[in-house]
């Protein structure tokens, strides 16, 4: 990069999942709803009937909604979701070589972005995602994950360490356009 041009990313929010406990809390409950193989269509219980699964198309138990509240919660309560307004960006320029250093943990225990969705540069619309091609615009934004985020560490690009905002509450839009997705 020469000293001339300026830096192509600006990060415009670092949020959490979990600060706004009414629409996290809303997010749970609906991830659990879709995990209920009782509410599947019809379409989706006829497949498992017919693959010999139909003794799985049932209501999940108070029990079993606890059992995946923990495990959705595992993922969430201390991810941030960061999203970053890219300009102009060069071949240096690589979402894979985003990742927040811990010298407590092995470099390959690094968290690094996950789920990483590209929207217009008014953060207004999705255009794609980190495994198509990288979008063909002078501006836009990109919205990704870091797992067991710790805000007094650095998040670093292909470009250097960010400077970050303070941490936030999930906008209700990128609840919307890009709903967290759990690792499989």
């Amino acid at each position: 990069m020469t000293a001339s041009k300026s830096p192509p990313l600006k990060v415009i929010g670092i949020y959490s999942l979990s600060a706004d406990w009414t629409a996290y809390s809303r997010f749970l409950r609906q991830e659990i709803d879709d995990r209920d193989a009782s509410k599947f269509p019809d379409e989706l219980k006829g497949f498992l009937r017919q693959h010999g699964r139909g003794d799985e198309i049932r209501p999940l138990t108070a029990e079993d909604r606890q059992e995946w509240e923990r495990y959705l919660r595992s993922y969430m309560d201390d991810v941030a979701i960061i999203e970053m307004l890219v300009t102009d960006p060069d071949a240096a320029f690589n979402i894979s070589e985003f990742v927040q250093p811990d010298p407590l943990r092995p470099e390959n225990k690094w968290e690094v972005a996950w789920n990483a969705k590209f929207l217009t540069a008014d953060g207004e619309t999705v255009i794609g995602e980190y495994s198509c091609k990288l979008p063909d615009m002078l501006q836009y934004r990109v919205v990704f994950a870091i797992h067991s985020w710790k805000p007094e560490l650095p998040l670093r690009s292909s470009y250097g360490e960010l400077a970050l905002p303070e941490m936030e509450s999930l906008p209700e839009r990128l609840w919307r356009l890009t709903p967290y997705e759990v690792p499989t």
